[in-house]
């Protein structure tokens, strides 16, 4: 179960792909701290994207590897670090609502990854179930050891 090459590539990718959300959505942050609805829109707005983000690359790679369910969460910690990095050395206008968006954006991301773990142990399963009846060969990653 050598898996090292997809673990390095998942672990890059998510680390450029948290930098790459921040950049380009920076911008809004600002209007977390909006009083009444717009805030609490603009603060979901942004735990449904860091959920879904960490729900698809956790499922993505668990139907692919086995047993290696804690890169999941370090590809959660990797995704959502350049956020809070931005969040605590930038004036970004979150104002009072700055512990709000950390809690909800690492709320979200963790909670994204748990249920990608899931659904991707389902979603392997079932791969697993169909590569048996039709008689093929399982793949070595794929292999329980």
């Amino acid at each position: 179960m050598n898996n090292w090459q997809r673990i390095f590539a998942y672990i890059s990718a998510s680390l450029v792909l948290g930098m790459a959300l921040i950049l380009l959505t920076n911008s809004f942050l600002q209007y977390i701290s909006n009083e009444g609805t717009t805030g609490y829109l603009f603060l979901m707005g942004f735990g449904l994207v860091y959920l879904n983000i960490n729900f698809g690359i956790s499922r993505r790679f668990v139907i692919k590897a086995i047993r290696l369910d804690w890169v999941c969460y370090l590809i959660t910690i990797l995704t959502i670090a350049p956020t809070l990095f931005w969040v605590f050395t930038k004036d970004t206008g979150l104002g009072e609502s700055q512990l709000e968006f950390v809690i909800a954006a690492v709320f979200s991301a963790f909670l994204g990854t748990y249920f990608g773990i899931r659904r991707g142990t389902v979603k392997r399963e079932q791969y697993l179930q169909q590569l048996r009846e039709e008689g093929e060969e399982v793949p070595d990653s794929l292999r329980s050891y």
